[in-house]
């Protein structure tokens, strides 16, 4: 039988000095993510010193042959670098966007915004796309959604190159209400209206996805390589209210608890093994609850920390 509320103040106090742990469970909603490190324990706290990153001064002369291997070893190996901390970069904002959306299933609707007129610059789409959201929110004060930023294709219809590239548009989950209707024409006649009342730059479309199990697993199809494109570096990839509940992470023997009451018994609808230059072996494995088990976090607010740290709880932010 399920406890339906999990409090771990009574096991111990919050330690602010560095945490080490080989154990972690990840709780967004009912989905659980379970990760056991094999070869050695991970440390959290720990600050780093701050690297000295001199500047790299221009080189003004010229290179020998030997020099210029060197100089071109040394480029690839930054080029390699560099693309390994994009991918990485891309891969954790998409487990972020994953986390996010099945830690608030109250988030049922899929909702698309484009625009009528090509529109191919990011920071004005952006723009435009924050203006329509205030008008949401000033009419609707419960609108809370999670948003992902997407081209459309490079490519027309007949075939050919765009010049620009393809137009920005914006796949939201939200919690807006949509008339409860089957009739298309009605729901056209909706799609129009809110468009003109909220969007006013083009076309809307609406889905009722309550029935989608995994909300975060269907919402990340639509972060593909479109995340890669050039035009997206350096720039937000998701908005979100600001409200929404956030995934919650245990680690240690407080992870250990909640799995041996809520989880032991499941079977895991995902597992594999795999290999992380920073942690080693590492044996993850998915689980789906049966409902949804709050956990009681504690709080102890910390200054100038970017996670909130509750007696070995940490929430995701």
């Amino acid at each position: 039988m399920l406890i339906l509320a999990f409090d771990f103040s009574v096991l111990t106090k919050f330690n602010s000095m560095a945490e080490s742990y080989d154990f972690k469970i990840v709780k967004s909603g009912k989905e659980i993510e379970v990760y056991q490190y094999k070869d050695k324990e991970i440390l959290r706290g720990y600050k780093r010193k701050e690297r000295n990153n001199k500047k790299v001064k221009p080189f003004k002369g010229q290179l020998n042959f030997n020099e210029y291997k060197k100089e071109l070893k040394r480029l690839e190996e930054w080029e390699k670098e560099y693309k390994a901390k994009t991918v990485f970069s891309i891969s954790r904002t998409r487990t972020n966007i994953r986390r996010l959306a099945n830690a608030n299933p109250h988030l049922n609707k899929f909702l698309t915004l484009t625009f009528a007129e090509s529109t191919t610059e990011l920071t004005k789409a952006n723009n435009l796309y924050n203006q329509a959201m205030k008008r949401i929110i000033r009419k609707r004060k419960d609108f809370e959604y999670i948003a992902v930023v997407e081209f459309q294709k490079d490519i027309d219809y007949h075939g050919n190159k765009k010049e620009k590239g393809g137009s920005v548009h914006y796949h939201l989950l939200c919690n807006i209400k949509m008339p409860k209707t089957e009739n298309l024409k009605e729901l056209f006649d909706w799609e129009k209206w809110f468009a003109l009342r909220y969007w006013k730059y083009g076309f809307i479309k609406i889905k009722d996805v309550r029935q989608v199990s995994n909300m975060g697993a269907y919402f990340c199809k639509y972060l593909g390589k479109d995340m890669f494109d050039k035009r997206m570096f350096g720039k937000k990839k998701f908005f979100c209210s600001q409200k929404l509940k956030k995934p919650v992470e245990m680690t240690g023997y407080k992870a250990t608890i909640f799995y041996d009451q809520h989880i032991s018994g499941l079977t895991p609808i995902f597992a594999k093994t795999f290999f992380s230059e920073y942690a080693g072996t590492i044996d993850y494995s998915a689980f789906t609850l049966p409902e949804d088990i709050p956990v009681i976090l504690n709080i102890d607010n910390q200054k100038n920390d970017q996670r909130k740290t509750y007696f070995g709880i940490s929430e995701i932010i």
